[in-house]
């Protein structure tokens, strides 16, 4: 027996909230201090999150750098770590997170190793990303910002393999 999965739009109707007028809530003072809260102890969080997650990066570098054999499955970890911190540094409102963390990422999209001059490329990125948490750099940043951007690309397109597209091609 097969059974209809999507709800019939009236039963939908009747569960929404306010279907005619739509949500119309209004905040008062404490309502919205409290959320106020919530939003910035989550920020705080995430970004002692992100702190400890960059500190993983630093060792597993450590760990590549001493242990050839470990580079595949450090540059793996690498990877989904810079995907993470990239999905999540526009939520908290550090669209550089996002941004350095997706450099780091599409940089190692297209590696099966990690050689020396690319480690040095990786380290760089944390560092770079370091410095987007530890000053609590929210926004697109300003002139010293845009300089690192041009700096991290050139290094990137510097230490592609042969043959690989320059970043933001």
């Amino acid at each position: 027996m097969r059974r209809n999965t999507i709800p019939n739009r009236g039963e939908l109707k009747r569960k929404a909230v306010n279907f005619k007028t739509g949500l119309g809530l209004k905040l008062d003072d404490e309502l919205r201090q409290k959320m106020e809260a919530v939003v910035q102890a989550s920020t705080a969080q995430f970004l002692e999150e992100t702190v400890e997650r960059l500190k993983g990066l630093r060792e597993a570098l450590g760990r590549a750098a001493s242990d050839p054999a470990s580079r595949r499955e450090v540059l793996e970890h690498i990877r989904e770590e810079a995907f993470q911190i990239k999905g999540m540094g526009g939520v908290f409102g550090y669209p550089l997170l996002t941004e350095f963390a997706k450099s780091l990422h599409d940089f190692l999209k297209e590696l099966d190793d990690l050689d020396e001059l690319q480690q040095e490329i990786v380290s760089i990125h944390v560092d770079t990303l370091y410095v987007v948490v530890s000053h609590k750099i929210t926004g697109t940043g300003g002139p010293l910002e845009a300089q690192l951007r041009a700096s991290l690309k050139a290094a990137v397109d510097k230490a592609k393999p042969a043959g690989a597209k320059p970043a933001g091609a």
